[in-house]
């Protein structure tokens, strides 16, 4: 199309989104008001997001996303492809999938002042399902619908839930209100320029795409900020831009952009002028709009002189990364696959940590907060001081230690009373024994003896159901003063262990690691370990995939890969 008509359509696309959004979202949001109902929905095609192929998918389907949720209590998006929403980049720099969505509908909630957001699916039971909750959980989703697949066993034939269900159930409910209380900490808006993809701009989406995903690779965190927002919904206070929910950005980041609004330029100039900082990263634009696009100015380009940076080469750089504001969380290396979400409390600073990595990693982590830091395990409910953290003014240094996919949630303020003791510290212990070489395996009805492998591997594809392993193993004394714990690096999915007959808690997720101290003696010991696996396994299409197939920054979906069930160790006995 020629300039004109994208300009023409820019302004048809303004006038039938601001309709969509008081008309259709607006009456809808009315009437649930008024008969005591949260009003909650998800648009279309959200999970498909602004696509190389379909530049003009979530406009054309919505017109402005933000601008539809204006009014709606619980925004929403739809995980609808049940796929492991890692970011999809090619070498050549094509940005083309933003598999970040989930953050539209959390910086709806927080743009506007609502305590929750939701989505239609939410995960489930195996590695799969468990990651694309944590994935959400950590991009501000704490509304969560779970899918719970039903297996035979049950009362009279019936299906039955899997026996990780409940831990699956009060591992989501206790996230979701941890997520929901206290206010949004993320100090970083990433501008969405809706108002350039009305007018063609392929290049602000992917980006936009592109400096989400290196924002979060330099463990910043951020929120979508839109053109209303910019214009309206939020108001300078306290150095910086504050949102209906009462967070404040103190810095707004600006993909690469083919216009700004008149009213947007002055607001920007009056957020710099307040102490807040605008980088502009990638093209800027050449186009200033007052009331319409047809008619806006075409030759005289903005002056961007209040600006704080203007970052050409289109990338999170350096420059970038010390022009933001001081970050909440630093660490002492990088960590690309590290993505964390930060609410402050009354009294209180909650960070939601999660290993987005299969490899285990350990940082000495700083965090913003003053107090204890503490462990509020979702799991079970406990709380347990960080041993070893050391405060210095209003941060806490500790150390960060996480498997492969596994999440933490980490408190700095005052600590409970009645609360478990210390957290162990897992940066280093001794291996007391390896559970290696052969173990006796009850699978489907048979008993075999077997090295640790998948079940896929023993003959047996596609099990859905419970395995029993036995291993009897010598340990001639037990270390004195110290706590010796099971762990196995892999299992899938769930894992109830017994040692010398005492029965220890089932894990469904990493980390595998069981406190076997009471239950084990000096010589010989007898461990059993009960296995349970989904009829998808741990793996299977769209799962996290191998390191060799990620793509650049780490980020990739890779092949798919079969599933695979069973307990595939390595098993060890470690000492602290």
């Amino acid at each position: 199309m020629t300039d004109e008509a994208w300009r023409a359509k820019a302004d048809y696309w303004d006038v039938w989104s601001g309709m969509f959004r008081e008309t259709f979202f607006g009456v809808q949001a009315e009437w649930c008001a008024r008969n005591n109902v949260e009003y909650l929905v998800h648009l279309n095609h959200e999970e498909h997001a602004l696509r190389l192929d379909l530049p003009e998918d979530h406009i054309r389907n919505e017109g402005d996303f933000l601008r539809d949720m204006r009014h709606v209590e619980v925004p929403g998006i739809d995980n609808l492809s049940q796929l492991v929403p890692y970011a999809v980049h090619t070498p050549d720099g094509a940005w083309d999938v933003n598999n970040n969505f989930p953050k539209l509908a959390s910086s709806a909630a927080h743009l506007f002042g609502k305590p929750k957001a939701w989505t239609e699916s939410g995960g489930g039971p195996g590695i799969v399902g468990k990651f694309q909750l944590d994935f959400q959980l950590v991009r501000g989703i704490n509304a969560m619908q779970i899918g719970l697949p039903g297996v035979r066993g049950g009362p009279g034939g019936a299906a039955a839930l899997p026996p990780q269900a409940p831990m699956l159930a009060w591992y989501t409910d206790r996230a979701g209100y941890l997520m929901a209380i206290g206010r949004p900490a993320a100090q970083v808006g990433l501008y969405y320029p809706s108002n350039s993809m009305w007018m063609g701009d392929e290049e602000a989406d992917r980006s936009m795409t592109k400096l989400g995903w290196q924002l979060l690779e330099h463990q910043v965190d951020w929120d979508y900020f839109d053109e209303q927002s910019l214009s309206s919904v939020a108001t300078i206070a306290d150095g910086g831009f504050k949102n209906l929910s009462g967070q404040v950005y103190r810095a707004i980041v600006v993909p690469s952009t083919t216009m700004i609004s008149r009213t947007g330029l002055e607001r920007f100039q009056a957020f710099v002028k307040a102490g807040g900082k605008v980088i502009f990263v990638g093209k800027t634009p050449t186009l200033v709009v007052d009331k319409t696009f047809l008619n806006a100015a075409k030759d005289a380009a903005p002056d961007l002189s209040f600006a704080t940076l203007i970052e050409s080469a289109g990338d999170i750089t350096p420059r970038v990364v010390a022009a933001l504001p001081k970050p909440d969380v630093a660490l002492d290396t990088a960590w690309q696959r590290l993505t964390y979400t930060h609410r402050s409390w009354r009294d209180a600073e909650m960070y939601f940590f999660f290993n987005e990595g299969n490899q285990e990693q350990s940082r000495t982590t700083t965090i913003a907060g003053r107090g204890q830091a503490q462990v509020w395990d979702l799991a079970t409910g406990e709380i347990h001081a960080i041993s070893g953290a050391t405060a210095e003014n209003d941060f806490v240094r500790f150390s960060l230690v996480l498997g492969p996919y596994e999440t933490k949630v980490v408190v700095v303020g005052p600590l409970p009373a009645g609360v478990a003791a210390p957290e162990p510290s897992w940066a280093s212990c001794s291996t007391l024994a390896e559970l290696g070489g052969d173990w006796t395996l009850d699978l489907n009805g048979k008993q075999v003896t077997t090295p640790l492998k998948s079940w896929e591997d023993l003959g047996t594809p596609s099990f859905a159901g419970s395995a029993t392993y036995r291993k009897q193993f010598t340990v001639p004394t037990a270390p004195a003063g110290k706590r010796v714990y099971l762990e196995i690096a892999d299992v899938r999915d769930y894992a109830r262990v017994k040692l010398n007959g005492k029965d220890l808690e089932a894990h469904a997720w990493q980390p595998y690691r069981w406190d076997i101290t009471n239950a084990l003696q000096a010589g010989s010991n007898e461990l059993e370990i009960q296995v349970y696996a989904t009829s998808s396994g741990r793996g299977g299409p769209g799962g996290p995939p191998p390191a060799a197939a990620a793509g650049a920054g780490g980020m990739g979906r890779g092949a798919p890969t079969p599933p695979v069930s069973g307990l595939l160790g390595p098993a060890r006995l470690v000492a602290r």
